[in-house]
């Protein structure tokens, strides 16, 4: 008998609607889309945020609970599912349901008529925080972390008293603050501006953790599905303060093209050798397997040129296509094989041997590294293998030099 219902007709009719209204309305589209749903009545608590947002709205100004109606629909499989088409949000942990019904109508708590009457009736709705975990937006209080700290002491102490060592690792995740929907940030492994902003980023925070720091850029984690491993930017700097790696000009940018080839790669291999102290007779160059590139090449199609690179095509073609105009006939790369001697307190190498002379790489879009044929490698019976000096992992270890003093830069 309260005036302002609307049925489902006027909401689209007048663009317009309570919370039960644009409840209503989406419970009845549901049902003709052959979903079961249902009207819901309850609170809809919403808190103050501990700080006030960058870009947008930052919600309301102080903590509220009021009445609020929304709908949820069955999902086979899944079961009830709260959807808040006033919010155009799914149903959270602010939303609190008191009653389902089929129908608006049932969801009232009385119903009937009553006489004229002299009593004031009133309502009123609150909401109180009665116990908050600490967050990243509103961490410890300091004599909280007073008492964290002396705790974490106590418990070092034990550790060294036992001889405990620990190690703990971390993978902090970052986003730009510009574009935080976009793939890149969140489902792609690569982008436009990830690698720019994560080149910022690492430099930024040399300047803070790790000065004199040595940037290395490689490939870092392979997950399921993706073609090629991602890559990875990587910096180690000393506990001491001593620089690993002082002039930053030295460092390529990967975001520029210097035009080096494998001449230039050769030469520095060749060096390499001569600054570590083994045979430059042990480098090996790698080469791609012509035989597998021209044999998938092969396979396409007449009316295809296996030269002209279309952003459209697969990953594999578009791999045939850059070998093929760069050429089988050059190697690659190369590659030294290194261990690392403990006796010695140097570094040593051998020379790999493979069927016809030449090492061919197995085929594929990553970085030679990840690719080289070592099943091809001569087998070698387990009693001839040489055996690694195996070292305990609590062994003292020497402090490091200050290399920069006693070492050709």
């Amino acid at each position: 008998m309260e005036p302002g219902v609307f049925t489902c007709e006027e909401s689209l009719q007048k663009k317009l609607g309570s919370c039960r209204d644009s409840a209503w309305l989406l419970a009845q589209t549901m049902r003709h889309l052959g979903l079961a749903a249902r009207f819901v009545s309850g609170y809809l608590v919403q808190l103050k945020a501990d700080q006030k947002a960058i870009d947008g709205p930052s919600g309301t100004e102080k903590d509220f609970t009021d009445l609020h109606a929304w709908c949820e629909v069955y999902v086979p499989g899944v079961g009830w599912i709260g959807l808040d088409p006033t919010s155009g949000l799914l149903a959270g942990e602010g939303h609190i349901p008191l009653c389902c019904t089929p129908a608006p109508s049932s969801a009232a708590p009385i119903s009937g008529a009553i006489d004229p009457c002299e009593v004031a009736f009133f309502h009123s709705n609150e909401v109180i925080r009665i116990h908050e975990d600490p967050r990243v937006t509103k961490p410890y209080s300091d004599e909280q972390w007073a008492g964290i700290m002396a705790l974490g002491d106590q418990v070092g102490t034990k550790f060294q008293e036992g001889d405990v060592r620990l190690t703990m690792g971390g993978e902090p995740t970052f986003v730009s603050i510009d574009d935080m929907e976009s793939e890149q940030w969140n489902t792609a492994a690569d982008g436009d501006a990830k690698k720019v902003l994560s080149n910022k980023l690492i430099h930024k925070l040399s300047e803070s953790f790790g000065k004199g720091g040595l940037f290395h850029y490689g490939q870092g984690k392979w997950y399921p599905g993706e073609p090629t491993p991602r890559w990875q930017m990587a910096l180690y700097w000393r506990k001491d303060g001593l620089p690993i790696w002082k002039n930053k000009n030295w460092l390529a940018d990967f975001s520029k093209n210097y035009g080096y080839t494998f001449k230039d790669a050769e030469q520095f291999m060749t060096t390499l050798t001569r600054k570590m102290g083994v045979a430059p007779e042990n480098i090996v160059p790698g080469y791609e397997d012509a035989f597998y590139y021209l044999w998938t090449e092969r396979k396409l199609p007449v009316n295809i040129d296996p030269l002209n690179i279309d952003l459209k095509d697969s990953l594999e073609r578009k791999t045939m296509m850059e070998q093929l105009d760069r050429g089988l006939n050059d190697p690659t790369g190369f590659v030294l094989p290194l261990q690392w001697a403990y006796q010695k307190k140097g570094w040593i190498s051998c020379e790999w041997e493979f069927r016809g002379g030449k090492m061919f790489l197995i085929p594929g879009n990553s970085q030679m590294g990840y690719r080289l044929p070592l099943d091809s490698l001569p087998v070698v019976p387990e009693s001839k293998r040489p055996k690694p000096a195996e070292r305990s992992p609590f062994e003292e270890s020497e402090a490091l030099d200050d290399f920069h003093g006693s070492v050709e830069k």
